[in-house]
Order: structure tokens, then C-alpha cells, then sequence
């Protein structure tokens, strides 16, 4: 029987022969004298015996071990074997449908809070608070940089997050937070540099009463080279759409946000995260 026939008879296709041959599944039949190959009863059992153990989740890989298992004992034997790897394969797919349980509720909480389907659940949630309170100001550049951080965020710099808005909502900080950053978006490229250290001054004034929400740990230099990177890539996004005050302004707002972050952690070496979220 030659290859279409067998496939046909077998309810697969002739390139699905061939891969169960290049991966080692299905020996090479005997040819005949025009040099097709020839099919038998045996070939077409063991076709049957594949698909079958593909149709229960069986990965090809794993088919021919599984194979070789029970053909290495009698008939009578051969099913005990097999329910071994059956086991083994059923909690591999209790495993596989307790990650795709896990994927549909992120699924439902994205549609159900319109969150951004890019970013992490927790921080599209921060995200979206802060772009919503901004308007919805963003550029690409902006949007770019969200994507990159959020594949990198961490359940901490999440916590962080979090804190911050709960704080700024608690003192009714967000408006005031939204008319100084539309300061910064609208400052002229040559703003004389005492203008700009004044905004950065007023800045800080509001950034005050949130600074015990930062996490110290998280406003550290990276020592992992690729947390270096992934910030130096960041900040590229974030200024290419920058005047050159404002990226004087935000560089140095960062600094010294940073350094009495830092020098908080000094003043107060003993204080566990349990006393940030207080």
C-alpha cells in the first residue's frame, strides 16, 4: 500500500507520514520495485496507535517512549505499563488546565476593567489609574517604555506603585500632581535654568508627604546588568520626545526624589515593608 493509501486509510496526511518517519515513530517500510513505499497491516497499527496517543495529549516526543514501554512487555502486561505514563500524563494536563483556569481570569479581568492587555494585571491597573487622572496624555515613546517595564515590574515595584496612588488619593494630592506635570510638559526648551530649579523645588513639595510610599530597595543602582539595560532603555523612551529643560527638570527631580529616598533608608535602618504600607 503506498503512502496516499495508507494516509487515507488512516485519516492523516501523507506529510504527517513523513514526520512520523523523520522524528523516528514510524520505521521506513520495505519499498517496492518502483520504489514507493510500501505500507503493511503492521505500519497502518501503528499509525492508529500514534494518532491515539496523540488524541489523549501525548506529545510526539514522548509517544515513542511510551511505545517502547509497552511493547518491551507481553500483552497482558503491556496496559499496566501504560497506565503509568497515563498517571504521569494525567497530571501534566492538570497542571496545563489549571494554567489556562489561571489565563481566562486574567482574560476576564482585562475585559472587565478595560485594562491594557500589554502590561501585567497589577501595574495596567496603576497604569490606567495615572493615565486616567493625566487624560489620557501618553506618547509612544511613553507607551514603549510602559511595555518594557512592565515585563520587567516586580511584585514589590507593583506594592510600590500601589502605595503611592492609595497616599495620593488619601490627601487628594491628584490634581495638584496633574496641574505640576503639565508644567513639565509645557516648559519652552530655553526656560532660564533657576525657572526650572524652582519647578523642581515645587515639585518635591508635593512629592513630600507620599515619600515614606517608595520602597528604598527599588530606587537602588541595578547590579544585574540586564536591570542596567532594561533602565537605560527606558529612559531613551522616555526622553527622546524631551525638550532639553525638560530633561533637565525630570533628571533632576529623579535625583533628588532618589536621594531622600535613600537617606530616609539611613535615618530609619530598622524599618520593616510591613511600616511602608502604614
Amino acid at each position: 500500500m503506498r503512502s496516499n493509501e495508507i494516509a487515507k486509510l488512516a485519516g492523516c496526511t501523507v506529510r504527517t507520514l513523513r514526520h512520523y518517519h523523520a522524528i523516528g515513530l514510524l520505521p521506513e517500510p520495505p519499498r517496492s520495485e518502483n520504489g514507493y513505499r510500501d505500507y503493511g497491516a503492521r505500519d497502518l497499527a501503528r499509525i492508529l496507535r500514534v494518532k491515539r496517543l496523540a488524541s489523549l495529549g501525548f506529545s510526539l516526543d514522548r509517544i515513542g517512549e511510551v511505545l517502547e514501554q509497552m511493547d518491551a512487555y507481553p500483552p497482558d502486561e503491556a496496559g499496566a505499563r501504560a497506565h503509568d505514563a497515563l498517571d504521569e500524563l494525567d497530571r501534566e494536563l492538570a497542571a496545563q488546565i489549571e494554567r489556562l483556569e489561571e489565563q481566562r481570569r486574567t482574560i476576564a479581568r482585562l475585559k472587565a476593567e478595560r485594562l491594557d492587555p500589554d502590561l501585567p494585571v497589577r501595574f495596567a491597573q496603576a497604569v490606567r489609574t495615572l493615565i486616567d487622572y493625566n487624560e489620557g496624555a501618553i506618547t509612544s515613546g511613553e507607551r514603549e517604555a510602559l511595555l518594557i517595564t512592565g515585563h520587567f515590574y516586580t511584585e514589590s515595584d507593583a506594592a510600590e506603585l500601589e502605595r503611592v496612588i492609595e497616599r495620593l488619593h488619601q490627601l487628594g494630592l491628584f490634581e495638584q500632581i496633574k496641574l505640576m506635570s503639565d508644567r513639565f510638559d509645557k516648559l519652552p526648551a530655553d526656560t532660564p535654568r533657576n525657572e526650572l530649579d524652582q519647578l523642581v523645588e515645587e515639585a518635591l513639595g508635593l512629592i513630600d508627604p507620599i515619600i515614606d510610599c517608595f520602597d528604598s530597595a527599588n530606587w537602588e543602582d541595578p547590579t544585574n546588568p540586564e536591570d542596567a539595560e532594561m533602565e537605560r532603555f527606558v529612559d531613551e523612551l522616555m526622553r527622546e520626545d524631551l525638550n532639553p529643560a525638560q530633561i533637565y527638570a525630570e533628571d533632576r527631580l529623579e535625583a533628588e526624589m532618589k536621594a531622600r529616598i535613600l537617606a530616609r533608608r539611613e535615618s530609619r535602618p530598622d524599618m520593616s515593608k510591613s511600616d511602608l504600607s502604614s
